[in-house]
């Protein structure tokens, strides 16, 4: 079976939405608010911010205020 894809469809595949990022964002230390009202604020960025686990899992429920 082949399957062709018009180009316009197969450039939507490849899509890609521009993330919050600046300059030298990922060497950054992370900072909760500016995750939460400039990304999509998830567990993975809540630790990154916090740049440690059982923090995080502290820290939860303030996390999920800010969504």
């Amino acid at each position: 079976m082949v399957v062709f894809l018009t180009g316009e469809k197969a450039n939507s595949v490849l899509k890609r939405y521009p993330r919050a990022n600046g300059l030298f964002e990922e060497i950054r230390q992370g900072n909760i608010d500016r995750e939460c009202r400039e990304e999509i604020c998830t567990f993975e960025e809540a630790r990154e911010a916090f740049e440690n686990t059982e923090k995080t899992v502290s820290s939860l429920p303030r996390v999920l205020f800010c969504l």
